[in-house]
């Protein structure tokens, strides 16, 4: 009897330790579960934000690729077109005459001597030579726009002169008279603009004779217009 009681004990016991196995067992997978999931979630979220890494730089490598084209481009346009006016205006760089690429532009610049006697707003003969030459390089230039900035040194006008009563009233009549010259040799008027600086943008800062003359010149600036020569380009 006793024997029989131990027995119906034991399998009791038996069975409580197994189904509490079973529990324990349930549960830990259950964690395991959730922690493998959990896991998953963490490596995709980290593979999508790779992957949106890896999107951004290519954009940004595409559009720094694209930019460098661009910068080359206009590199490019400025170079000839700076260029064709050397070339048109050789000889005339002896004269004192140069042709610059500063900040996106072409800047021809005719020293006083080569257009105008001074305090005089009539283009000398040579001068004319020169701006037909020039005339001729870039009026077929439609996409560029033109300022023609007359400049002046710090000596004041005479108070007898009738012509113009100040640095300011010269430089504007010059600037006026180069580029009447221009559009006469076939440059459209709707490309060019007249401007005078008068003695307010000197090249020389010194009182030297030398220094005025430097500052008493015709700046011709080309200033192409990138946007519109680039998409034409594009659409070729």
């Amino acid at each position: 009897m006793k024997r029989t009681r131990f027995a119906a004990s034991s399998i009791a016991v038996l069975l409580a330790l197994t189904s509490l196995g079973s529990c324990v067992s349930s549960k830990k997978y259950k964690e395991l579960e959730a922690s493998k999931n959990a896991l998953e979630q963490e490596k995709a979220a980290a593979q999508r934000s790779l992957e949106e890494a890896n999107a951004s730089v290519r954009d940004r490598d595409a559009k720094l690729a694209q930019y460098q084209q661009q910068i080359a481009q206009k590199e490019r346009i400025l170079n000839e077109l700076r260029a064709s006016v050397n070339e048109a205006l050789k000889g005339f760089q002896e004269q004192g005459l140069t042709v610059n690429v500063r900040d996106g532009k072409v800047y021809v610049t005719m020293p006083e001597k080569l257009l105008f006697a001074t305090g005089s707003t009539k283009v000398n003969a040579n001068g004319q030579n020169a701006l037909g030459k020039l005339a001729s390089a870039i009026k077929g230039q439609r996409d560029t726009e033109i300022v023609v900035e007359g400049h002046t040194d710090d000596v004041a006008v005479d108070p007898a002169n009738v012509t113009f009563k100040d640095n300011w009233d010269l430089s504007v009549l010059r600037a006026t008279e180069v580029t009447r010259l221009l559009i006469n040799n076939g440059v459209a008027p709707q490309m060019i603009v007249p401007a005078g600086r008068g003695q307010y943008t000197p090249l020389a800062m010194t009182r030297t004779p030398e220094a005025r003359q430097s500052n008493r010149r015709t700046e011709i600036i080309l200033a192409p217009n990138f946007e519109k020569i680039l998409n034409l380009l594009q659409n070729d």
